[in-house]
Order: structure tokens, then sequence, then C-alpha cells
């Protein structure tokens, strides 16, 4: 029974972050939304979850290394976007495009998120997750502010022309400085975050 209902609310993810997705492909067109982080999160957690339903279906999946790795990677970048969005994005200012677009927003920001989080919590497998591998997991944030760096190096602007996906990366406003320092912050934040999400899963798994 228990293995249906995973089943059902991994397919559930799917079908949630798939509408996400077509949502946010129609309010800005998909080279306009596919270099935000929200959306590549919430894109890996659609392919993610698709081929994890696939596998299970075909009888094919395997839960080592890579699953646990690429599991904890999508889910934290899920949460990331879902932490950033409510603590420093949610005032409105750099979100210009969802002004009375509510359902588009909280798809990606809120509905995603909440049910790849609770996925984890209730059918997760717990004490499979490493010490190193929330440092493994920031590579995807590592890997989207070097996209950043060099998409703008090269003349990439934003939705509306700006130059900066997000308002603390604006180098212009706030300078490098506190710019580095921002991204610091959310770096950290993520890695302690993974941090006191392994120690939990291994606390629970004695349990």
């Amino acid at each position: 029974m228990k293995k249906m209902l995973d089943l059902l609310f991994k397919i559930m993810i799917v079908v949630v972050s798939g509408i996400g997705l077509f949502l946010n492909f129609k309010l800005l067109t998909i080279r306009d939304s596919i270099i935000y982080f929200t959306i590549q999160s919430n894109l890996l957690c659609f392919i993610f979850y698709l081929i994890t339903v696939i596998l299970i279906l075909t009888k094919k999946l395997k839960k080592n290394n890579i699953y646990y790795i690429s599991k904890g990677m999508t889910t934290m970048a899920i949460t990331i976007t879902f932490f950033v969005y409510w603590i420093i994005l949610s005032s409105g200012e750099g979100m210009e495009a969802y002004i009375g677009h509510n359902l588009e927003n909280y798809f990606v920001h809120l509905f995603t998120p909440l049910l790849v989080i609770f996925d984890y919590i209730i059918f997760g497998e717990k004490g499979n997750l490493k010490k190193n591998y929330p440092f493994i997991w920031s590579f995807v944030l590592i890997a989207y502010t070097l996209f950043d760096i060099i998409y703008v190096m090269f003349g990439g602007t934003f939705a509306g022309g700006v130059k900066y996906p997000y308002p603390y990366m604006d180098v212009e406003e706030l300078g490098l400085f506190k710019v580095c320092i921002n991204c610091m912050v959310i770096y950290v934040f993520f890695v302690g975050y993974g941090s006191i999400v392994q120690w939990l899963d291994y606390k629970l798994s004695r349990k």
C-alpha cells in the first residue's frame, strides 16, 4: 500500500511540476524562462521524478549513491528556490513578471517545492545520506552562479532587459562586494541546511 502511495505521490509531483513549467513558459518564452534558477530547479524536479516514475513502473529503479545524490540535489535545489523566494524575493522587487499571475508564481515557488520536501519526509528512506553529500549537492548552486557570470559577460540579459536575474545579484546596484556576500550567505545556508538534513536523516534512521 505504501509503495502505491509513494508512486502516486511521485506522479503528482511530475504533473504539478509539469503544469508549473507549462504556465511559466506561457508567461515568458522558454528562452526567457529557462535562464532562471527557479525554472531550472523546477525542470530538474520534473525530469528526476519523471525518470523515477518510469524506472519504478519498469521495476528498474536502483537506489544507489547516484540515486540518493541526484534526489538530494533535486530536493535541495527546489528547497533553496522556496526559501530564497519567500525570504528574499517575495517583496516583489525583481518579480514584476508575476504581478497578476499568482497561479504561475505559486506552482513554481510553493506547490512543487512543498510536494518534493514532503516526498522526502513521508516516503524517503532514511539513513542513506552521507556527510559529504551537501557539498556535492551545492554544485547545482555553483553551476548556476557560474552560468550567470558567463551569460552576463557575453552580453546576455534577463526578462525586461535587466542584466541580473535576481536583485541580490545586481552588481551595479549593490556593488561587487555586497553581491559576493549575498551569494556566499546563500551558499553557506545551502550547505548548512543540507548538513542538518543529513544529520536528521542519520538520526531518524537509528530510530
